[in-house]
């Protein structure tokens, strides 16, 4: 764009957020709209006049404006800010079925399964509710191909086939679950299933074969009523069951031809990560998709299953998704000193896209001693997948660390005590801790509260990044997240009592540790405790501009009016 454009748009941009902190929500919009003319397919305006609509308690129009930036951002590929723009639209309405449909097979198209069945379910529900029941058998019918073993749903799907006079299909699926149950030794159940078979086709040959006959394994014929699940594509689920008056999704076709990864998970995946790589190299890119999902799914935060899965969405010309996965990788294993993995990664990424400005930043880097990075250079793009991601790492003893990060007057948090909001959040940390042990999904967690903070789905990102911390990775990011959410919310004392009690955490070490305090400060100065700012200050010079705001605390002039959330720095969330 020229400079002068550039220009325009800005000024445009600023005239129309004048407008919008006055409360004059519908000039904003007749405002937001002007940049409309230049960038017809921009998600992000759209989003904004969403926020506004809303402000203007015009709910129809902020649906249409939601719909419009959800649509858009799916086809530039960024799933999870679609997803947060659906979420808005059900804080709206509820009890629209088939936005959850919708956020099923986004849910199926990023591999996370179980999240997809959870909202087929809600879907189901809804439309059985308004008495659209062939919409529900449809949802039910996405769940057994994404869950085959699931017998319940099957039933579900052969009670709902009954009530539309679908009876051969009913018929074929008490079928498919008798043999199930006969597998399992459950041949009571399986019997009741006979007969209810012949109830319904007194000749039906196979179910009184089975009803009179004892059952034995070895004569059983390889069961082929449905595809297997690692024969069945995201296109099975997304593209051939739709629900009427359902959103299309529109999706590329490597994405629709991907394997399904059934909700069992991948239990004794064959392959190994070299064989993810080998397969990778010859070219094979389904092969090597499908096994690295089939880890992903046992294990969502290793990076190098998640490193293979970009250059797989890479080879196939898919570079938003590409560059949210191995974009931020390459940053951390700069950071961690794997030089070489990191280059090999940046490498491929130019191959494809060679005037991309982060990944020249980042072989620029490739150069530079390890030990110099000590402060990253902020992205120009806004994506929840490109936020920084501190690595975990024990630099010091951890209770040394604590008594370092924060001042005596610090630790006694308020005359009060403890803040009751913090102290809750601390609670339900503990809580959560030996359930989210076996959970394992924290990135998920984590990525997915980002999204909903950008999207201004607050109290939403606070869910999701309570359960982000209790990762074994995490707790320092969701912390500052957690706390960037309560300044959202102009809770400044609860964000300040938040960043006190993490910095006052064992787990409270390794890089992210230093931008916490920086944090603090920052509110603290915001705050008029500057006494408690310069302390920390002096602790951080090298981070950010902590040093010119420390000299502006000790008798020069005052920050120009910055706050935490106007402040350029490399690794802060407020």
């Amino acid at each position: 764009m020229a400079p002068d454009k550039t220009d325009k748009k800005e000024a445009t941009i600023e005239r129309a957020r004048q407008l919008a902190d006055t409360g004059q929500y519908a000039q904003a919009i007749a405002v937001w709209r002007q940049l409309l003319d230049e960038s017809p397919n921009d998600a992000n305006v759209y989003n904004t006049i969403g926020d506004l609509s809303v402000k203007s308690r015009v709910n129809a129009e902020a649906i249409d404006a939601y719909n419009k930036a959800a649509r858009f951002f799916l086809q530039e590929g960024f799933h999870l800010k679609a997803i947060a723009v659906y979420k808005k639209i059900l804080k709206l309405e509820p009890a629209r079925g088939e936005i959850y449909t919708l956020l099923g097979d986004l849910n199926v198209v990023r591999g996370l399964m179980n999240n997809a069945i959870a909202d087929y379910l809600s879907s189901a529900k809804l439309f059985l509710k308004s008495g659209k029941t062939m919409n529900a058998l449809t949802l039910f019918r996405k769940i057994a191909k994404v869950d085959p073993q699931n017998t319940d749903v099957r039933l579900r799907v052969a009670e709902l086939c009954l009530k539309e006079n679908l009876q051969d299909v009913a018929i074929e699926e008490y079928l498919c679950v008798g043999k199930e149950f006969q597998r399992q030794g459950r041949g009571g159940e399986a019997r009741t299933l006979y007969d209810k078979i012949l109830k319904l086709a007194p000749g039906h040959a196979e179910a009184r074969r089975r009803l009179d006959t004892p059952y034995q394994p070895e004569l059983e014929a390889p069961a082929a009523a449905t595809p297997e699940p690692d024969e069945m594509t995201v296109a099975d689920v997304v593209q051939e069951e739709t629900v009427e008056g359902g959103i299309e999704l529109s999706l590329p076709e490597s994405t629709l031809s991907a394997p399904l990864q059934p909700a069992s998970g991948a239990e004794g995946a064959p392959g190994s990560l070299s064989e993810a790589r080998r397969l990778l190299a010859v070219g094979d890119l389904a092969g090597a998709e499908r096994m690295v999902r089939a880890f992903l799914l046992e294990d969502p935060d290793q990076r190098e299953y998640q490193a293979v899965l970009g250059l797989v969405y890479l080879k196939k010309g898919q570079l938003s998704p590409a560059y949210d996965i191995l974009y931020p990788i390459s940053k951390a294993w700069l950071t961690k000193g794997r030089r070489e993995e990191a280059s090999d990664l940046i490498d491929a990424y130019l191959m494809a896209e060679p005037d991309d400005d982060d990944f020249l930043q980042l072989k620029a880097r490739v150069t530079q001693e390890p030990a110099a990075e000590k402060t990253e250079t902020p992205s120009p793009k806004v994506t929840p997948a490109e936020v920084e991601k501190p690595l975990v790492l024990q630099v010091e003893p951890a209770v040394v660390l604590a008594e370092e990060s924060v001042p005596a007057a610090a630790t006694g948090m308020s005359a009060g005590g403890l803040d009751p909001d913090v102290e809750a959040l601390f609670q339900e940390f503990r809580k959560r801790d030996k359930a989210h042990a076996r959970d394992g999904k924290y990135e998920t967690h984590y990525d997915l509260g980002v999204a909903y903070k950008e999207m201004g789905l607050l109290d939403e990102a606070i869910e999701e990044l309570q359960q982000a911390a209790c990762g074994p990775t995490r707790f320092v990011d969701a912390c500052a997240m957690i706390a960037a959410c309560y300044k959202s919310q102009r809770r400044n004392t609860t964000a300040i009592a938040l960043l006190e009690r993490a910095l006052a955490d064992p787990r409270c070490v390794g890089p992210g540790g230093p931008y916490v305090k920086y944090d603090l400060a920052v509110l603290y100065e915001e705050e008029g405790l500057t006494d408690k700012a310069a302390r920390l200050f002096t602790d951080i010079p090298s981070i950010g501009d902590a040093q010119d705001r420390l000299d502006r605390l000790r008798g020069g002039p005052p920050p120009a009016g910055q706050s935490p959330a106007q402040t350029k720095r490399p690794v802060s969330y407020l």
